[in-house]
């Protein structure tokens, strides 16, 4: 083993990322899957054909359709960390705690660098988010629940800096005078800012003006098209009367819920809520309403998810470049075409983007700073590049200081600068 090898890892909702500091020397992003389009990238993917078997990243997505979607395929499972209702889950007769999910995750990037680096590593700078949720115990429970997750996965000694911090370390490289820097990281799951006054060469913990975020972002502007739209299609307004009752009941919160999010509607299919379904159906009032609970379960049963969420992912994106989309979805008994516009994405994700700046506005005021006292305005992650995240930075900043980076390296690079402080005995949180 060799005690100067320091891993950097961005465990991402979305991606993740591995560089390291290695022999003294950076070693920005390891080629951690090589299936994958930029093996640098690999997806947060878990596949579990069965419980004793696992597939990651790009192999996860080709493994569940090669299976015929058999098994189960977990996605977005870093948002749980804040819920201390969520526990973990169960294949077939094993308990998965939500710390073990991760720790598998963790420890296969963790096997993957070793052998690209061919030591074995116990030490690790891990990304956080600046806020893995606004509830200050519900933060500092998802923190201690990614420290156990580390040293599952063998780490005994680890470091956790904010992303939007390490992300500003990747911009510094950038500037040939100090600055007051908003560093705005925007993933699938988190939407981070730092204020930091950077220089090109030098670092103190006092640089460092305010740190806050909010826990929504590419997921949550997601779900907006489901709740408002497409969970109609899957029984989210199903009526039903329950067997020697009067009342008309719709589908509950907690289920609908649940279908609205890629991260949970994995967990429809768990035995208590899916035999309630299955009730829902029984005790519908119309042939509509039953056909749409029998959509639910074609999308369950049939492996649909994932597929589903990608559609609408695309949509977004699309929605980025033109005034109106189509969504379609031609899966036998799922056929569903329908049209968007960017005024329908804009009104749907009004508290999103409410909730978004202001943890913008916070870190503001944490650091004592007006807009106009902002030198630089950084932007990175798929997210920032929403039209109506764009607009919002250039009316507060102006367009002359907006900077936008599509690359998903600034924070694994800034994470490795920090592996690089840690060597030298210096630590930056």
């Amino acid at each position: 083993m060799s005690s100067d090898t320091i891993l950097s890892i961005d465990f991402g909702t979305s991606n993740s990322l591995v560089g390291a500091f290695h022999n003294g020397q950076r070693h920005e992003a390891l080629a951690i899957d090589a299936r994958a389009s930029d093996p640098t990238l690999m997806r947060t993917l878990l596949y579990f054909p069965h419980p004793d078997l696992c597939y990651y990243g790009s192999e996860a997505i080709e493994q569940y359709i090669e299976q015929d979607m058999e098994g189960r395929l977990f996605r977005s499972f870093k948002s749980h960390l804040p819920n201390q209702n969520y526990l973990g889950t169960i294949l077939d007769n094993r308990i998965l705690t939500l710390e073990n999910l991760i720790g598998v995750f963790l420890l296969e990037l963790k096997k993957r660098a070793e052998k690209i680096l061919n030591t074995s590593v116990e030490r690790a700078v891990i990304g956080r988010p600046a806020r893995y949720s606004m509830d200050e115990v519900s933060d500092g429970f998802a923190l201690h629940r990614m420290q156990k997750a580390a040293k599952f996965a063998g780490f005994k000694d680890v470091q956790f800096v904010p992303e939007p911090l390490a992300a500003a370390f990747d911009y510094r490289r950038q500037l040939t005078s100090e600055k007051i820097v908003l560093i705005g990281d925007f993933g699938g799951g988190t939407s981070d800012f730092t204020l930091i006054k950077l220089r090109p060469e030098n670092f103190s913990k006092k640089d460092v003006l305010a740190i806050d975020g909010c826990p929504l972002a590419g997921d949550s502007l997601d779900s907006v098209f489901m709740s408002h739209r497409l969970n109609e299609y899957f029984g989210a307004k199903s009526r039903y009367r329950l067997p020697m009752g009067s009342n008309v009941l719709t589908m509950p919160v907690g289920v609908t819920q649940r279908l609205n999010h890629p991260a949970h509607i994995v967990h429809l299919k768990e035995k208590e809520t899916y035999e309630f379904i299955r009730e829902v159906k029984k005790c519908s009032l119309t042939k509509k309403d039953a056909d749409a609970v029998e959509k639910l379960f074609i999308l369950i049963e049939d492996q649909q998810i994932f597929p589903f969420f990608e559609n609408i992912e695309k949509t977004k994106r699309t929605l980025s470049n033109v005034d109106e989309a189509q969504f379609i979805f031609d899966y036998p008994g799922l056929e569903i075409t329908e049209s968007f516009s960017v005024s329908q994405f804009v009104e749907w994700a009004t508290e999103n983007r409410q909730k978004i700046f202001a943890g913008l506005d916070a870190c503001l005021k944490d650091a004592g700073i007006t807009p106009e006292k902002v030198d630089l305005v950084c932007l990175t992650g798929g997210t920032a590049k929403v039209p109506f995240i764009q607009k919002e930075f250039e009316k507060r900043f102006g367009q002359e200081r907006l900077q936008t980076q599509s690359h998903f390296h600034s924070v694994l690079s800034g994470l490795t600068e920090s592996a690089g402080f840690w060597s030298q005995g210096q630590s930056i949180v």
